[in-house]
């Protein structure tokens, strides 16, 4: 039998809220998670992106991911990746560089044999724009017996719920079509709560997120526990010890203030906790500073406070629910309907991702020149050297 734990989005370095409390709360929530790799003697730790939470993780949060993993290496166990779309570079990764210390590996679309007779690999978070253009033609294993499992960093219905068309990205079962072998399961990245699902026969989950990373969030945080044998594959849930979060919404009449606000944070044990706090209805002398500093005087760790009051409510029609999508998101989907060359959908990334490119616009549009004609100057190449080729033959 083959043991792993499969981890993800454990977002190191979120300051949530603004709140260095949060971005150490991520840091321990990973530290948990190594822990109960360590105590079950696992034979290695996927984890399946979003390994930090931006491109940009600083020093301090690199040295203490790998601080933390030198604890799977003292007890010989060991760690394969892959990128989320958070953390990911235009070329040479952070799991690039942290495998260069000895603590992790990098998965890919070769096989990595773990224990025996399991052959895991990994796929990269893939942009809309390039997807239909992707590889995801996975190697054989040598062993055709060998248990095959897929990691990703994507957003696929199923298991997420709701329609392709809204959460999701893309089908599942076009990924099990395209990876050219026969699939035994697939763990997956990216959606935040613990989901799974059952396609073409291929069992299919998300392990969800170390740490909250939005109030919806609701679900205990957790690690998936695998167990692997005879073909077949045993899951179960390791539950973390995280921050309780406290969502509390309060209305406002006209002529409302502190009473109000003490009113009903007082039905509250916020010690601790990361109070959430909706004001709604009218606007009153009521500050949010008033009703953060309320909330902190009574043990928060960490007090948001988003106001609503004197909002215009709107009727949406029933439609969708869900989490606003951020830029990169929407600049996704724009460019996912233009049919761009490899050589346009590499420049976006890069300026999009690059954080070494200049700041002012001209150096930006400078260096892009430079990538535009080193590109015609390969493609043309490649023209000449056909037609070498054709002449010669």
């Amino acid at each position: 039998m083959t043991t792993l734990l499969h981890v993800s989005d454990t977002h190191l370095g979120n300051r949530q809220y603004g709140s260095d409390i949060r971005k150490n709360d991520m840091a321990k929530a990973f530290d948990q998670a190594i822990d109960i790799a360590v105590n079950e003697n696992v034979d290695g730790v996927i984890h399946t992106g979003d390994l930090f939470d931006s491109r940009t993780p600083s020093l301090p949060e690199v040295t203490h991911c790998i601080q933390t993993l030198r604890k799977l290496d003292k007890a010989d166990i060991p760690f394969y990746g892959i990128v989320g779309n958070h953390d990911r570079k235009m070329d040479e990764q952070w799991l690039d560089l942290i495998r260069e210390t000895g603590t992790a590996e990098r998965l890919s679309r070769e096989p990595t044999m773990v224990g025996g007779n399991v052959a895991i690999y990994g796929i990269d978070s893939v942009t809309k724009p390039s997807w239909h253009s992707k590889d995801f033609t996975l190697e054989p294993p040598e062993d055709s017996d060998a248990f095959t499992l897929l990691c990703m960093h994507q957003l696929l219905a199923p298991p997420i719920p709701g329609s392709e068309d809204f959460m999701a990205d893309h089908s599942t079962g076009e990924v099990i079509d395209r990876v050219g072998i026969h699939l035994d399961a697939l763990a997956l990245g990216d959606y935040h709560k613990p989901e799974e699902d059952v396609v073409d026969d291929v069992p299919v989950w998300y392990a969800g997120s170390t740490e909250r990373c939005s109030l919806s969030e609701e679900e205990p945080r957790s690690v998936s526990l695998l167990k692997i044998e005879d073909g077949s594959v045993r899951r179960r849930k390791r539950e973390l010890d995280t921050r309780e979060f406290a969502p509390i919404s309060i209305d406002f009449s006209e002529g409302d203030a502190h009473g109000r606000l003490n009113d009903v944070l007082d039905q509250y044990n916020l010690e601790n906790k990361v109070a959430h706090v909706t004001l709604r209805g009218e606007r009153t002398a009521l500050t949010s500073s008033d009703v953060y500093s309320a909330a902190m005087d009574r043990g928060a760790a960490v007090a948001k406070v988003k106001d609503d009051r004197g909002r215009q409510e709107l009727d949406l029609g029933g439609g969708p629910e869900g989490d606003i999508q951020n830029p990169d998101e929407i600049i996704d989907n724009q460019i996912a309907g233009e049919d761009l060359s490899e050589t346009a959908l590499s420049i976006d990334e890069r300026v999009r991702g690059d954080e070494g490119l200049p700041k002012s616009k001209d150096s930006v549009a400078d260096e892009i020149e430079q990538d535009v004609k080193q590109a015609q100057d390969e493609a043309f190449s490649d023209d000449e050297g056909d037609a070498a080729e054709e002449v010669a033959e």
